[in-house]
């Protein structure tokens, strides 16, 4: 192929969070538009439409034929004697059409038009692949974070057991205190364990999207930067421009267009030339031989018009017609699905954004409620329960921050996707 794509620069800002060098997301896109075989089956179907837009497909330009061929025959018929010949000919033939109504430059321009509508189909795939990537890629992230989670959780239930062990044994707790804590320990390490399931089958289910050894050790960064500072008008304007779909349903329409613009060439008169060249020889029985050959030399041309085939171009022309008055209309759809989608994300963006920042005052605050909880726990100030409800709402608000965090940033991705940002088609 002549063309490929590459991600746009400026949205996908990692930092390590790792011992080890993580995956980033930018690079585990790369990696899908080599391997993932969506992209692949997009790309190729790309080519096949360029591929296809050729001059010679039209029809534009002249066809020649080189043919070779013996004829034996024999008549035995019983008024005469038995007579049999043999006629070996060689040829070359050219044929073309000088004028068909426009017929094969508009079909010309509907191919080109096709490729075009390669180019935006393709796009549109791959920009699905990239979103799915990055849905499985913050699933993974998220997942490790509240694996990360349950193993402090299951640390404070371990240092409460002992701690109530220890006050027990110089008589200072209860056993049901012991028992309480030994039971919240169990239930903790319970989430632990399904965590670190629910981890690893999201780097299994990501590797499979990036069709590689499912096995493949994976690392994910869990930071996120959002970088989407542009208003709605200004997002929709580029939505406009830029945006897969709309660009693939106005192609269509021009598609259509262009094949309306051809049925009305067949009410038109058409002039076809050919010429042709070549060599023949009449030899008595069965004899393949040239040597004295006649030479033949035609040049001709033809015109013709179609008075009457059964009001059949009528019927095509009606109904490339209406053909093309559904694709204009699709087309106006398009848009105005662009416009309410683009609305739609917009506002998911902005929600999300407040949900984050609703997230994090959240988390400060019972960060800050936990460690004085803490504090009076030790002093026997603060029963069992309301400690390990101290607890229980700081891993919460842990993990409503680390939700918000990846859904802010994966709308910020479905904006960039209807604004045709994610993805662009370049010449390599």
């Amino acid at each position: 192929m002549n063309k490929g794509f590459v991600l746009l620069a400026g949205f996908l800002t990692a930092h390590s969070v790792f011992s080890q060098t993580p995956l980033t997301l930018s690079e585990a896109i790369r990696i899908a538009l080599e391997n993932n075989p969506d992209i692949q089956i997009a790309r190729n179907n790309a080519a096949n439409a360029k591929n296809e837009a050729r001059i010679g497909n039209a029809g534009l330009f002249p066809k020649f034929t080189l043919s070779t061929g013996a004829v034996y025959s024999e008549d035995n018929s019983r008024l005469t004697p038995k007579d049999a010949s043999t006629t070996t000919s060689a040829q070359l033939q050219a044929a073309y059409t000088l004028f068909d109504g426009l017929g094969n430059i508009y079909r010309l321009k509907k191919l080109k038009a096709g490729s075009r509508l390669g180019q935006a189909e393709a796009q549109y795939q791959i920009e699905s692949v990239i979103l799915q990537i990055a849905e499985g890629y913050y699933r993974t992230a998220a997942a490790y974070e509240n694996w990360q989670i349950a193993e402090e959780l299951v640390r404070l239930s371990r240092e409460r057991l002992n701690r109530v062990r220890n006050r027990s044994g110089y008589g200072q707790a209860r056993t049901l205190d012991v028992l309480s804590a030994r039971v919240d320990l169990n239930a903790d390490s319970v989430t632990l364990t399904q965590s670190a399931l629910l981890y690893e089958q999201n780097k299994r289910s990501l590797n499979l999207l990036l069709f590689r050894n499912i096995d493949t050790p994976i690392s994910v960064d869990t930071s996120v930067t959002i970088d989407l500072c542009k208003s709605l008008k200004n997002l929709t304007d580029q939505a406009l421009e830029k945006n897969a779909l709309l660009q693939a349903a106005r192609l269509r329409a021009l598609q259509a267009q262009y094949q309306y613009y051809v049925s009305k060439t067949a009410h038109l008169p058409r002039l076809d030339l050919s010429a042709s060249y070549g060599y023949n020889q009449l030899n008595p029985d069965i004899d393949f031989t040239m040597n004295d050959p006649v030479k033949t030399i035609r040049i001709g041309a033809t015109f013709s018009f179609n008075l009457f085939n059964g009001f059949q171009t009528n019927i095509q022309r009606q109904n490339a017609g209406r053909a093309f008055e559904n694709q204009i209309l699709l087309s106006e759809q398009a848009v105005l699905s662009l416009k309410r989608d683009m609305a739609n994300a917009y506002q998911g963006f902005q929600t999300s954004l407040n949900v984050w920042d609703l997230a994090r005052r959240s988390l400060e605050v019972a960060l800050l409620n936990f460690n004085r909880s803490e504090a009076l726990y030790q002093l026997g100030q603060v029963t069992t329960t309301q400690f390990r409800e101290a607890q229980l709402n700081l891993i919460r608000a842990q993990s409503q921050v680390s939700s918000a965090k990846y859904d802010t940033k994966l709308n910020e991705m479905g904006v960039r996707q209807l604004i045709g940002d994610l993805v662009v088609w370049k010449e390599n």
